[in-house]
């Protein structure tokens, strides 16, 4: 079935139920509100196109969520033809004429959802069966991560969670709450639903529209993880891997070949393939987008991170400096028979596989010059050429729970994750780790890092210090510092693995607030240019203020 059937199917069903729009949201010039209070969601057809429309309005906040998450953040840097809009994201000093600035398409999902938690029969069965409740568990766990995203970008928001039916309620003062009490709010709004399996719809415009939902495990997650309750967090991260067994080397990206110079002529990456054609393992929740503007709603990330006809080639975002120098930083661990392991200064794979046109496969070795971007004509970033926006993945699962599993004392699990890789049980309250001991079952089993550093499991120069007998690193690395360190390497392996995603500046404020350092993430932010040069000292001293973490919504 086509999108645009879905899309005619609520039209229809948007002016029976007179839902809230989202261009009235907050604006009391408008009369669209409904004063309907008795009609219920009692139907399965109901339901389906109820639901449908809710993500109909996710993706009008789609490619905000991403922009948001990555502008304001260390992985990429503006150009020429940067927009005034994306330009002021960029430097962090958004101001209220900008496009962007308007909360309003949020709370047009908020308020979808309330009138549907308000509306639907959950006691209807059917067989035996609760027909509504997964989608009722569905539309639960879409609230709460649309809240979580307006708190993580606005800080302090209205909050309310019944349905907006009459005019005279737009103009009421309704509390603030920031991300600490959304999460107090929805942890246990979502715990009783984290076993209800989702609704499955088939297939729609060639994806699995099981991809199209938020799973409540991961939003609970997440949300424990912004708690810093970094037990909990874990354990719903590892259920939810475990339940699908999942493991950690579902993809990579590789050298393919070299040549007897140790130089690269070659290069595999199936890692893109989540990115490029979605029914995949690795991909968990994507948002889909329409193709084009004629068949619904269509991301222009594209036309920002990309070269397009569309922009005349004039992609307004570029990679950063720094995240260029990270990712040529790497270790590239080839091997060539069981007991030879080459080390290759191509840098990470990943990259490559995301910037295709930077790749020099055929006479030479990738040098600095072809990370250098800004003289291109074309550049393609291919995490947007499938026009969809994509909120969980199997990668970044993983790493979250890393970071938990760190965070709470575990740096051995945390780093196997990185660089042995495996898979997880739970067992009751218990995660069981299985992880990679030997080369045996290293294509399933890869570590993270491995998606783009070839064999991490076997190179010793990707490893945690060594603290066997009477060493100097004995006396130094203390249990505190070797968290550091891995969290280190887990923040470094999140810029590798996720970038342009819409996650690092959250993925850096939470490391920055576990610290209590927010000139963690300001050092970060201010070096985008690399670390051998200036911090961009404006840049520093606004962010170092955790108030300005978050765009002021007036």
């Amino acid at each position: 079935m086509k999108y645009k059937t879905f899309y005619f199917s609520f039209f229809v069903f948007i002016f029976s139920f007179l839902f809230l729009s989202c261009t009235d949201m907050f604006d009391t010039q408008s009369s669209y509100f409904s004063t309907e209070e008795t009609n219920s969601l009692s139907s399965a057809a109901d339901t389906v196109y109820s639901v449908i429309g809710i993500l109909n309005k996710v993706q009008a906040i789609a490619d905000r969520t991403v922009l948001f998450g990555e502008l304001r953040a260390d992985l990429v840097s503006e150009n020429d033809y940067t927009s005034s809009d994306l330009r002021e994201i960029v430097t962090s000093e958004v101001t209220a004429a900008n496009a962007y600035m308007d909360y309003r398409g949020f709370y047009a999902v908020i308020n979808n959802c309330n009138y549907y938690l308000a509306k639907a029969d959950t006691t209807v069965r059917v067989g035996g069966q609760k027909v509504l409740l997964k989608e009722y568990a569905v539309v639960k766990a879409i609230r709460a991560w649309t809240y979580m995203q307006l708190a993580l970008i606005y800080g302090e928001v209205p909050f309310y969670t019944q349905p907006i039916l009459k005019f005279t309620d737009a103009g009421k003062d309704y509390p603030k709450y920031g991300l600490k009490q959304i999460c107090d709010y929805f942890i246990p709004d979502l715990l009783p639903y984290v076993e209800v399996e989702q609704p499955v719809y088939g297939t729609i415009s060639g994806i699995d529209s099981r991809r199209f939902f938020f799973p409540v495990k991961l939003v609970l997650a997440d949300m424990y993880l912004w708690q810093q309750d970094y037990k909990h967090a874990a354990f719903y991260y590892a259920d939810y891997l475990a339940a699908g067994q999942l493991s950690t080397g579902l993809v990579s990206a590789r050298v393919g070949s070299i040549n007897t110079s140790d130089e690269v002529t070659s290069y595999t990456a199936p890692w893109m393939t989540a990115f490029t054609s979605p029914n995949t393992e690795e991909m968990i929740t994507l948002i889909p987008m329409a193709g084009t503007r004629l068949d619904g709603v269509k991301s222009q990330l594209d036309n920002v991170f990309s070269s397009t006809d569309e922009n005349d080639n004039h992609y307004q975002i570029t990679p950063s400096a720094y995240y260029k120098e990270l990712s040529q930083a790497q270790d590239y661990a080839y091997s060539v028979n069981e007991r030879t392991l080459k080390h290759l200064s191509c840098g990470d794979m990943r990259y490559f596989a995301t910037y295709p046109t930077q790749f020099v496969a055929a006479d030479r070795q990738p040098s600095s010059d072809d990370w250098k971007t800004d003289d291109e004509d074309i550049q393609e970033n291919r995490k947007f050429a499938a026009g969809h926006v994509y909120v969980y993945r199997v990668g970044t699962v993983w790493l979250r729970l890393a970071e938990a599993l760190n965070a709470m004392g575990d740096y051995d699990d945390a780093f196997a994750i990185l660089k042995r890789g495996g898979q997880v049980t739970t067992r009751g309250d218990s995660l069981l780790f299985e992880f990679t001991q030997t080369a045996v079952g290293v294509e399933r089993y890869r570590g993270i890092h491995a998606r783009g550093c070839g064999e991490a499991f076997r190179n010793t120069a990707y490893d945690l210090p060594d603290m066997s007998g009477d060493t100097l690193d004995v006396r130094v690395w203390t249990r505190e510092r070797l968290m550091e360190y891995v969290e280190d390497c887990i923040v470094e392996e999140y810029a590798l693995e996720s970038a342009f995603e819409g996650n690092r500046f959250y993925d850096l404020m939470r490391v920055a607030l576990r610290r209590d350092d927010p000139t963690y993430l300001a050092r970060k932010v201010a070096h985008r240019a690399g670390t051998l040069q200036p911090a961009d000292e404006t840049l520093y001293n606004r962010l170092s203020n955790p108030k300005n973490w978050y765009i002021r919504h007036e």
